[in-house]
């Protein structure tokens, strides 16, 4: 349908208008049928939320991360030059030569002069800017020089053009700095860990997993150390700390991990394995020293490097088992390697003593670390001792006899076990007393749609469930949630597979992504649960909600591309624009035989900074013989602030402070339906709260 300016109709005489507001609330509703469905939910959504306390919300985007600076909050400077005599180009590093500061080239104008004459005068816009230039310094870079005059002004275009056009530049030169993870095919897991970003992948030919990590210049590869088994340990301990030498070879290596997987020191019978993460020499079949104490322990030979199998598919948590405020570590398994622990430096493969070691689900309960396998088997560490799976100290097997889909902790200190086709409840603090009970034979959960949002939320066949406890103390009962869109889920489950999921703990939501590309969001409140749908245009093939150390909730997930992006980051989905639309319900003002003629809807919409909208109407449930509404475009200027109540800088100056946009109509019919589309890049979010009709009452629909 071809855009055309809002148009106001004639005016009617002598004709009394009434008004009717609804309120935006209640989310996608697919089953209430036409005459009974509130008039403020939907019928379709597309990357919209449900907002705060009522309203739809249009999504916030994503970008790609790799720990340098994020697209979102690039800025640029201007500086302004003189006696320029060697030219610069855009992407040139420029330097101040007394401050050191630094920036990139994004921008270069000369207003007076020329290279050649050493005179050219103009101005610089940088971006990724570090430091203070000073007046008068002489600033350089590969092939340009020139002298500053003035110091760089943040943000110091002298119009709203300018303004908008460098940053933008800003934003999208920054973006292209940050790369894809190294390396070949999806990402294989993504997490955040002190502060650090870490992901999975295969290596470029596929032979190998890889872990990495990101730091200010991009992704840098994780050394894994080196691994050497031992046995005949004997009765003085080695302990992480001690430097062992090879008692032929002379070789040594710094100890950072001892893992004792039978046996134990006392009786000199202790057998595992050493971590570190270089040596010095080679290490051959020999005994080994530690200082002036000889023999400690055995090996067959020297040490080998650590490395993946490629292709999992990762799980993480981040817990403390040991107690001390720096031993908060990151645990992981992925259904192809062992388990592992890792502290920001040591990899420690986690060895349980199954024949097939390959964990493919992790979780912490009770100070034991669990892990699940396909085959039916949950197994957990010593209390406190995540590395330590010897049946000495505490370890056991639990058999469900079906494959483990994930874990979930509820309150009580009850354990959830999913199968995906089974729900168990494991009760209890160890091994003295545990207690595993059936919960539902016919109820389990889908594979990577398991989060903790209060309750345990999760995917089954029946839909979106719920683990609730009930009245009597330790009880729970499974419910399903999603009976509003069930149509919905069943038609995606039944086309496409579920890829991920995710909480967003600020936002009170679960998210479930598919094979597709799309997904569901699902808002909780205090008395209802709303549902809209999310269409990335990307395939969200892994995703975590981890805080940072300041206890910001970071969002991630990685994709087929190799890149990690950071979700509810940014306007746009990593460059593109976002497309989101609403389809609300044909509304019959509660007169559903009375006919209407409706002169026009005026949406309520906070638009920090302004939109464009595009509105269209349908009347009488969409009939053919009656045109559809001509599709209007409509400009948003709200996010303006009151007197004594604005915070400075976060508010628009002498916009609204509710903006108004209206959309006109002249069409006569029973019930009146709505379509609003949105597609910006730059655009921050608006939430559209409600929607007031202009009508006047006719006859009965005959």
């Amino acid at each position: 349908m071809r855009a055309v300016p809002s148009k106001r109709p004639k005016a009617r005489t002598a004709e009394r208008v009434d008004t009717a507001f609804i309120p935006l609330l209640g989310g996608e509703d697919l089953v209430s049928p036409a005459l009974s469905i509130n008039p403020g939910a939907l019928t379709f959504s597309e990357n919209y939320e449900p907002a705060i306390v009522y309203g739809y919300r249009r999504i916030d985007g994503f970008e790609r991360a790799d720990g340098r600076p994020r697209p979102s909050d690039a800025s640029y400077w201007v500086l302004n030059f003189d006696a320029g005599s060697a030219d610069f180009a855009v992407g040139d590093i420029i330097t101040g030569g007394t401050s050191t500061a630094t920036g990139e080239v994004l921008v270069v104008t000369v207003t007076s002069g020329t290279w050649g004459g050493g005179n050219a005068a103009g101005r610089l816009v940088l971006f990724n800017v570090s430091g203070t230039f000073q007046d008068n310094e002489a600033i350089t870079a590969a092939g340009g020089a020139a002298v500053a005059n003035g110091t760089a002004s943040e943000r110091g275009a002298t119009n709203d053009t300018d303004d908008s056009t460098w940053l933008h530049a800003a934003i999208e030169a920054t973006r292209t700095d940050i790369q894809a993870v190294p390396g070949s095919g999806r990402l294989l897991g993504v997490w955040l860990y002190g502060g650090v970003k870490y992901a999975f992948r295969n290596n470029a030919g596929g032979t190998a997993g890889v872990m990495f990590k990101s730091s200010t210049s991009g992704w840098t590869t994780v050394d894994l150390g080196r691994k050497l088994d031992f046995t005949s340990g004997g009765v003085t301990e080695i302990a992480e700390g001690n430097t062992i030498t090879g008692a032929i070879s002379g070789a040594t290596a710094l100890v950072k991990r001892v893992v004792v997987t039978s046996g134990d020191w006392a009786s000199g019978t202790a057998a595992g394995y050493f971590i570190f993460l270089s040596q010095t020499g080679t290490f051959q079949a020999e005994n080994l020293n530690v200082g002036a104490s000889l023999n400690l322990a055995t090996i067959a030979g020297n040490s080998a490097a650590q490395t993946l199998l490629p292709s999992g598919r990762y799980e993480f948590i981040n817990k403390n088992f040991y107690g001390s405020t720096a031993t908060r570590r990151m645990y992981g398994c992925d259904g192809i390697n062992k388990a592992f622990e890792f502290d920001g430096t040591v990899y420690c493969p986690i060895t349980t003593g199954m024949s097939d070691d390959t964990p493919i689900h992790i979780g912490e309960h009770k100070k034991h670390l669990f892990l699940g396998f396909r085959k039916g088997s949950v197994q957990h560490s010593a209390p406190g001792e995540p590395l330590v799976w010897s049946v000495v100290v505490g370890p056991s097997e639990i058999g469900t006899g079906d494959e483990i889909t994930g874990f979930a902790n509820v309150p009580g200190g009850v354990f959830v076990v999913f199968n995906r086709n089974q729900t168990y409840l494991l009760y209890g603090s160890s091994v003295a007393d545990w207690d595993l009970k059936l919960h539902a034979d016919e109820s389990g959960a889908i594979e990577w749609s398991t989060q903790s949002i209060g309750a345990p939320r999760y995917l089954d066949d029946r839909g979106m469930t719920s683990l609730d406890a009930v009245q009597n103390f330790g009880d729970f009962a499974a419910s399903t949630f999603s009976q509003k869109i069930q149509a919905l889920l069943d038609a995606r489950m039944r086309n496409s597979s579920v890829t991920a999921s995710i909480r967003v703990r600020t936002k009170d939501q679960y998210r479930v992504f598919f094979a597709d590309g799309t997904g569901v969001i699902a808002k909780f409140r205090p008395k209802a649960i709303e549902f809209t749908r999310i269409n990335y245009g990307i395939v969200v093939r892994c995703a975590c909600s981890v805080e940072d150390t300041t206890g910001r909730e970071v969002l991630l997930f990685g994709s087929d591309d190799g890149y990690v992006y950071e979700m509810d980051a940014g306007t746009s989905f990593d460059g593109d624009e976002i497309v989101g639309y609403l389809r609300l319900p044909f509304g019959h003002l509660k007169s559903p035989q009375q006919n209407k003629h409706f002169f026009k809807a005026v949406l309520e919409i906070d638009a920090p900074g302004g939109t464009e909208l595009a509105f269209t109407h349908e009347l009488n449930y969409g009939n053919p013989e009656i045109p559809l509404g001509s599709t209007q475009t409509i400009d948003v200027q709200s996010g303006g602030g009151q007197w004594g109540s604005a915070v400075w800088s976060e508010f628009v100056w002498g916009a609204q402070v509710v903006g108004t946009a209206e959309g006109y109509i002249d069409g006569d019919g029973v019930n009146l339906g709505i379509l609003i589309r949105s597609a910006t890049t730059y655009d921050r979010p608006h939430t559209i709260n409600g929607v007031n009709l202009h009508y006047s009452m006719r006859g009965r629909a005959r």
